[in-house]
């Protein structure tokens, strides 16, 4: 499965690290940075296996797309990304706050896009890459929020990925 995430801060670059670690085989994560020098340490500290500069070539053939962005750039990251992402996508984000990015999701997104709103529980008082680790969300909750259209098995997928890295994912009506 092809995963691409958008954001390698500590929330982003800890999601690399733990499916990383966790992922079966035929795992591919790939990493949006706009700096090389956060591919290097990504690259460095095993949270990725690849690094792309373009977000329309990081979303190319994903399966998963995760958006680990503050929220006020998410908009603009769904506009830039919306038509590259293949068909049956699923995409998510990490923000703390929903009906805004559920909302810019529906507008903008494709319809043969999954979006399922996200939000872990977790979090460290430093942030940034260096502060990444594969267990920061051992035993945290999850939430997650899927769109009124979303599939079953876009939920069940993304419902996996939070088990995977030890989290309990919660399930919240948009």
């Amino acid at each position: 499965m092809r995963v691409a995430i958008i954001g390698l801060g500590l929330i982003g670059s800890s999601i690399g690290l733990a499916l990383k670690q966790l992922a079966k085989s035929g795992w591919s994560i790939v990493g949006y940075v706009r700096r090389p020098e956060v591919a290097s340490v990504a690259l460095k500290l095993g949270a990725i296996d690849t690094a792309e500069t373009k977000l329309s070539d990081a979303v190319r053939e994903a399966e998963l797309v995760i958006i680990a962005t503050p929220v006020l750039t998410i908009k603009e990251i769904l506009s830039q990304i919306a038509n590259h992402l293949p068909l049956g996508c699923v995409v998510t984000d990490t923000a703390s706050t929903k009906v805004q990015v559920m909302k810019w999701a529906e507008e903008i997104l494709p319809p043969t896009v999954n979006f399922i709103g996200g939000h872990p529980m977790a979090g460290k008082e430093t942030y940034g890459i260096r502060a990444a680790e594969a267990g920061l969300f051992q035993g945290c909750t999850y939430c997650l929020t899927p769109a009124e259209k979303t599939s079953p098995q876009a939920i069940d997928r993304v419902t996996n990925m939070v088990k995977m890295l030890g989290a309990s994912p919660l399930l919240i009506d948009a």
